[in-house]
């Protein structure tokens, strides 16, 4: 039986676990926050299987100069942090050619495609099949300009085997009630489905991890004890070591601190999300719904709508700007006019974003023992279960069923 530590318990680190578990290892799982309260807690909690067009598309290249000097754009960044990340900008924007886009969201699709089926099997496997709603997405524009900046990425992502129908706004109004029924365009996104709540996610497949006789330890790991190629344990914060035969790096932002220490750089950055899930909102949402000029969606949560978005750029250590959550709410009274929001919490989650869009999965070349399954930007959620998958078939030697070298650790070393 093989001993795994698994550096991260949110939703890509969960599911790893319970992955390997599966297979026959002894696992371990290391998370120093609240169980269920990372980045996936903050979103709208989407299995986003056409995302797969990179942020870097030149439509979104052409705002961000403008949405820069805006505090309250869908994209922004905290003004200490510029300087920092002029170098992940410059890789950023070089893969806004159409050659790279489309070498991007190829990559992506072979994850994304593979995503309903793992989640709906690792659902299955604890026995909560009913935590997903397959409903289709919906998204709304306001007039042609608007669709038009969306035009490129639907057709490529049409193209690759997505579906998307477009109608009027009237006809998603007619699907949905709820909807303001004043919009132009919109489009109903056939591949993607939601959860019925984050947290409830994680926090149900953690319970089902430990009740297998996995082990949990809170804790911040900081550091490894090596021996040349191999890593031996993983040290925490409060001086306590873990040893293991294998190692999965999973703690999202915190992932590219830890490979510093190994000696594995990673181009990635922590990007702020926020939301707000309002109790009592007034309004019957049966579909998630995106306003792409507002930069946000609406999610309904069980008990609760979630209004999430934005792209904030911030060091790690910055305080949530939680006027962003604030700003989004507001706008989405354009989108919900019956919507209240007098009962609302207010949630930040920090995304790994790697500037080509594409997460970090596999091992080094420096490493024989250490697996990456990181870098999953607003995709953690979608790409966990088959994240997994793919780290269980790294670990126990097989030959994965999608080629990952694309996704591999090395690429920043180049």
């Amino acid at each position: 039986m093989t001993q795994v530590v698994v550096i991260g318990g949110g939703i890509v680190g969960i599911s790893c676990a319970l992955t390997l578990q599966s297979q026959g290892h002894e696992v371990t799982v290391v998370e120093p926050g609240p169980v269920g309260e990372g980045a996936s807690w903050a979103s709208c909690g989407c299995i986003a299987v056409g995302e797969i067009v990179p942020l870097s598309q030149p439509g979104m290249l052409m705002k961000v100069p403008g949405w820069l000097l805006d505090a309250e754009a869908p994209l922004s960044v905290r003004p200490g942090s510029a300087v920092k990340l002029l170098p992940w900008f410059a890789r950023f924007a070089a893969n806004a050619r159409r050659s790279r886009m489309r070498a991007i969201a190829s990559d992506l699709a072979r994850l994304t495609f593979a995503a309903t089926a793992d989640f709906k099997a690792q659902l299955a496997d604890i026995g909560h099949p009913e935590l997903l709603v397959e409903r289709p997405v919906i998204k709304l524009f306001d007039d042609d300009n608007d669709r038009a900046t969306m035009r490129g990425a639907f057709d490529l992502a049409r193209e690759l085997g997505c579906t998307i129908d477009e109608v009027t706004g009237q006809e998603a109004h007619e699907i949905d009630p709820a909807i303001a029924s004043d919009f132009r365009h919109a489009a109903l996104l056939r591949d993607w489905s939601f959860v019925t709540d984050p947290r409830l996610l994680v926090e149900t497949m953690m319970q089902t991890f430990s009740s297998r006789g996995g082990t949990i330890e809170s804790g911040e790991a900081v550091d490894f004890v090596r021996d040349g190629q191999q890593v031996k344990s993983v040290g925490l914060r409060d001086g306590r070591m873990i040893s293991a035969d294998d190692f999965v790096i999973a703690a999202g932002t915190h992932s590219k601190s830890l490979a510093d220490k190994l000696g594995v750089p990673l181009r990635m950055e922590g990007v702020i999300g926020y939301s707000t899930a309002l109790k009592d909102s007034g309004v019957d949402l049966r579909h998630t719904v995106f306003y792409a000029k507002g930069g946000f969606g609406i999610t309904p949560y069980q008990d609760a709508l979630a209004v999430a978005g934005t792209v904030e750029f911030a060091d790690l250590g910055a305080k949530p700007n939680w006027n962003r959550a604030d700003v989004l709410v507001g706008r989405a009274h354009r989108v919900l006019p019956g919507l209240r929001a007098e009962r609302a919490e207010r949630r930040m989650g920090r995304r790994p974003f790697t500037p080509d869009t594409r997460p970090i999965i596999g091992r080094s070349r420096r490493l024989a023992n250490v697996t990456f399954a990181t870098g999953h930007g607003q995709l953690g959620l979608t790409l966990g279960s088959t994240t997994a998958r793919l780290i269980a078939d790294v670990i126990a030697g097989r030959m994965p069923d999608i080629d990952i070298q694309t996704f591999s650790p090395d690429r920043f070393s180049t």
